[in-house]
């Protein structure tokens, strides 16, 4: 078989063959199923939250009770403790309601960890503040 004869044998068949269709639809049902579990996998929800500073834990409490709590900075170590109402400086106030969690007033610069809103897992991070909100299961009763 000549070269001219080569390419008019390529151009009559077909673009496509039935293995290379289903190789493509294969690897589509992966990538479908790989973006559903990420959005929708997450498994069981969150009942408690942690408060980190400096990647140490320092407060832990139920989702299940609806309470605002104070997270500030004061001699250089991070507290948490009940929100009545005063705001130090370098704070964030915690507001815990119907399961979720989210930092509903801070003083930082960019203000990041409010734009978050109210969530029921994953993390709040506060980058200026240097404190991150962790939700997670088993976390039992309030450390206050």
């Amino acid at each position: 078989m000549n070269r001219q004869e080569k390419i008019e044998h390529i151009r009559k068949g077909r673009f496509f063959a039935w293995g290379d269709a289903a190789v493509f639809a294969a690897a589509f049902l992966l990538v479908a199923a790989f973006t559903l579990f990420a959005f929708f996998g997450r498994g069981d929800a969150a009942d408690s939250f942690s408060v980190y500073y400096e990647n140490e834990k320092i407060f832990t409490a139920p989702l299940s009770e609806d309470a605002v709590y104070l997270f500030s900075i004061e001699n250089g170590r991070g507290q948490v403790r009940a929100y009545a109402g005063e705001t130090p400086e370098d704070y964030n106030i915690i507001e815990v309601s119907d399961g979720t969690v989210r930092v509903r007033e801070a003083d930082c610069p960019d203000g990041i960890c409010i734009f978050w809103g109210a969530v029921s897992s994953g993390e709040i991070n506060c980058l200026p503040h240097r404190f991150k909100i962790a939700l997670g299961r088993g976390g039992g009763g309030t450390d206050l």
